[in-house]
Formats: C-alpha cells, sequence, structure tokens
C-alpha cells in the first residue's frame, strides 16, 4: 500500500493531505497551524501589543526576517548533513552546493533577499563554530525535512530524527530568533516537537530518547540548546493534545477525510 502525504492550504491555513494508493484518508492541521490557532487571549493580545509598540511596518520586517532567514538556514542545515569529509571541507562543500540551490537562493531576487541570505548564514555559522556540541554529536541522520502525521488530528514538517554517537535518537528542531530564549517563553516549542515524537513513533516505530531545540539568536555567538527529556515529551504532549481539542472546537471542520 502506497502512502503519500502532500502540504496544502485550506482558509490559508496550512494543512497536510495524507493517501493512500490515491484515495484520500484524511487532511490535518500542521501543529503550527494549531498551536497558532489555539492561543489564549493573552497570548494574543501580547502580540497585538507588540506589533503596536515597534509598528506594524517594523514588526512585519522582523516577522519577515525570522521567518525567510530561518527557511534559508534550515537548508543549509540539510545540505550540510549530506557533505563528507573534515568540519573545514564540508564548510566549503556547503559554501559551494549551496550557491548554486534553489532554495538557498530564491530570495536574492530582492534586496531583501541578500539580507536574509547574510543572516541565515551567519545563523547557520553559529551552529558551525560550536559543531562539536551539535552536528558532531550526530550519527546518523533517520529523517530530515519530513512530512509526519498522525491519526490523532494533525501533521507537520519534521526537521530532524536522528540516532546519536552516544545511541540515544533525538527529535531535533532548528529556530532562530533576535534574543536569547527562555524555557517560559517556548512552550509552543515544547509541545510542537513533542508532537513530533509521537507522530515519528507512529509511522516509523522508532520511539525518541528525547528531543533537542537549537535556537540561534543574533546575541549569542553559541546557539542555545532546550533539552527534553522521555518524560518531558509525554508531559508536553498531553499539552499539545489539549491545544488540539481547543483548535477542533474552533475550526470544527478542519480534520475531515
Amino acid at each position: 500500500m502506497e502512502e503519500t502525504i502532500e502540504r496544502v492550504e485550506i482558509g490559508g491555513k496550512r494543512h497536510y493531505q495524507v493517501s493512500r494508493d490515491n484515495v484520500i484518508v484524511g487532511t490535518y492541521p500542521s501543529m503550527t497551524t494549531i498551536l497558532g490557532g489555539s492561543k489564549d487571549e493573552r497570548d494574543m493580545d501580547g502580540l497585538q501589543k507588540w506589533r503596536d509598540r515597534v509598528g506594524h511596518v517594523e514588526a512585519d520586517r522582523i516577522s519577515y526576517l525570522s521567518m525567510n532567514r530561518g527557511t534559508i538556514m534550515h537548508r543549509l542545515i540539510e545540505l550540510y548533513k549530506a557533505t563528507k569529509g573534515t568540519p573545514e571541507e564540508r564548510l566549503q562543500e556547503l559554501h559551494n552546493i549551496a550557491e548554486q540551490d534553489e532554495e538557498c537562493t530564491q530570495f536574492n531576487e530582492d534586496v531583501n533577499g541578500t539580507i536574509w541570505w547574510d543572516s541565515a548564514w551567519e545563523m547557520f555559522m553559529k551552529f558551525w563554530n560550536n559543531h562539536d556540541k551539535f552536528f558532531d554529536r550526530v550519527e546518523e541522520v533517520l529523517m530530515a525535512e519530513g512530512f509526519i502525521w498522525s491519526e490523532r488530528g494533525f501533521a507537520g514538517t519534521l526537521d530532524n530524527a536522528s540516532k546519536m554517537v552516544d545511541g540515544g535518537v533525538l527529535i531535533i528542531d532548528y529556530k532562530n530568533s533576535r534574543k536569547p530564549k527562555r524555557d517560559m517563553w517556548i512552550e509552543d516549542y515544547f509541545c510542537q516537537v513533542a508532537g513530533y515524537s509521537v507522530a515519528f513513533f507512529e509511522r516509523t516505530g522508532t520511539a525518541p530518547t528525547g528531543c533537542e531545540i537549537w535556537i540561534a539568536n543574533e546575541i549569542d555567538d553559541e546557539p542555545q540548546n532546550f533539552k527534553m527529556t522521555y518524560e518531558d515529551i509525554k508531559y508536553y504532549f498531553k499539552k499539545f493534545m489539549k491545544r488540539l481539542r481547543i483548535y477542533e472546537e474552533r475550526n470544527p471542520i478542519s480534520n475531515e477525510g
């Protein structure tokens, strides 16, 4: 039985359509759609106050920078994982490949594209300059930028699932930000990777032993690494499922097959 999954937009919101033997079996909202659509009023008010404080033009600039820089940074990390040799040789190979890669160069046609590329490369180099704490710990990539889903009613694009040098299997998510993060600010990130962990297990039969969220920011030379244990995954997955129920109540036909 052949199973396929593709990304679709429904009502301006990201969903994933799952088919088996060309028959659609379900259409599920993405985890980011769920988390964005289930925030409480205080979170929404806080976002609006921030936009009002910095101005809508500046708020849009910051949002687009983070989004497009993140797209390029993800691609650079994905390409780097396929290179061979010493770290220095791999970096040079990456640079040569990236200059010709459509996903890396897609933004370069306007003036902002250069800014996004330069900023993305700077963020990537923060990881590379600390490769012993990040890339070198990966023994084998099991999945990269892979579409995954759960019959519980959600789907998403997994940044990375890897077997680590220490024998563990980790779900790894990459982020970028303007400032360093604190645990209390990133509950949505924890919920997101917990969802990835459960969906990855359901689709592959391999149970992650933990998760890590790698976040490069504009201030620190070393990216942050927020680590989650197996117990953390269970805790935040319960929180995620509560958010899913809230989202479904607000969007009652979102995950029809």
